[in-house]
């Protein structure tokens, strides 16, 4: 049986919130960062967002759970902000921000989207997120990999573009998948504060006002 770990908070009616989703832990790992990052995170206010985190499992079913909120949106039913998605990287030595997704199923060789593109890049400006970003651990990465991590990126690109999900004029609402180190190459504080700086980065770099927040649909 699945078992979903708590959704901890959930933004009130007509609040703006950004969606982050992190992982349980899986196979011999006892702990999982991307999930310890994003509980961490959970209920923060970032450039007046609020942040919503959950935690999925590590199989086909927790990035359909995943999906399911990212289509349904916040509270009120209207697209979320910003949509990041956190992986753990057993080898990475930073940070590694994920610029693209592969349209292929973790669970076997077809594609997530039959007669998909191939690639989708990130909705987020990710030039802008550079030039803003000042933390020496990142690092960049075009292969999300072929498991759950880049599915779920996958499926979440597709949906914003096909469904022209918009933050506002002009912009689709940002979507990036970040993979997150061990906790002992980079600390949950450390890693959680860069998680929550880079929020802020994508957010900014939307260019999106940022004394009204609303959505465009088509």
């Amino acid at each position: 049986m699945v078992r979903w770990s708590q959704v901890w908070l959930w933004p009130i009616c007509g609040q703006a919130a950004i969606l982050l989703t992190g992982y349980n832990h899986w196979s011999n790992f006892t702990q999982n960062p991307s999930g310890e990052v994003a509980q961490a995170l959970n209920g923060t206010v970032v450039e007046d967002l609020l942040v919503h985190s959950i935690r999925i499992n590590v199989s086909e079913e927790g990035v359909l759970f995943a999906e399911s909120l990212v289509r349904s949106g916040a509270g009120d039913g209207s697209p979320w902000d910003a949509v990041v998605h956190l992986g753990f990287e057993d080898e990475a030595k930073g940070l590694k921000l994920e610029t693209m997704a592969f349209n292929l199923r973790a669970s076997s060789t077809h594609p997530v989207v039959p007669e998909g593109p191939h690639l989708l890049p990130t909705t987020g400006d990710l030039g802008a997120v550079a030039l803003n970003t000042h933390n020496p651990h990142e690092l960049w990465s075009r292969n999300a990999g072929s498991f759950f991590c880049n599915e779920i990126y996958y499926r979440s690109l597709f949906f914003i573009r096909q469904q022209k999900r918009k933050r506002c004029r002009g912009a689709l609402v940002p979507c990036l998948f970040i993979h997150v180190p061990p906790l002992h190459l980079m600390p949950l504080p450390e890693s959680s504060l860069f998680v929550k700086t880079l929020l802020g980065d994508l957010i900014r770099a939307s260019g999106c006002p940022t004394h009204k927040w609303w959505h465009v649909y088509g």
